[in-house]
């Protein structure tokens, strides 16, 4: 049986990009690109994003892109057309 095409997510920005060699570590807890004073966040955001994304068999990754900014993504397996997914909650029924 040949397996579902993955579903794609992708965010694209037009920002100054990471640092180089920034990407992996973008996705560590705590890790933020701009450690400048007054700026937001708290670098949890890309963590999360990959925790999901692996949590359910998936992935998540980020490059900055040859025009400027970053290219961001998370791919997630589709579900089966047989209702795998469902059997997988445990019914097929509603809650």
């Amino acid at each position: 049986m040949a397996r579902p095409t993955p579903i794609a997510l992708v965010v694209v920005d037009d920002g100054p990009g990471f640092p180089p060699d920034f990407s992996e570590e973008a996705f560590e807890r705590f890790t933020r690109a701009d450690t400048a004073p007054g700026r937001g966040g708290a670098g949890l955001g890309l963590s999360i994003v990959r925790a999901i994304a692996e949590a359910h068999g998936g992935t998540a990754g980020a490059l900055n892109s040859p025009s400027g900014g970053v290219d961001a993504w998370i791919s997630l397996p589709a579900a089966a057309a047989d209702g795998a997914a469902a059997s997988a909650r445990g019914s097929e029924e509603p809650v």
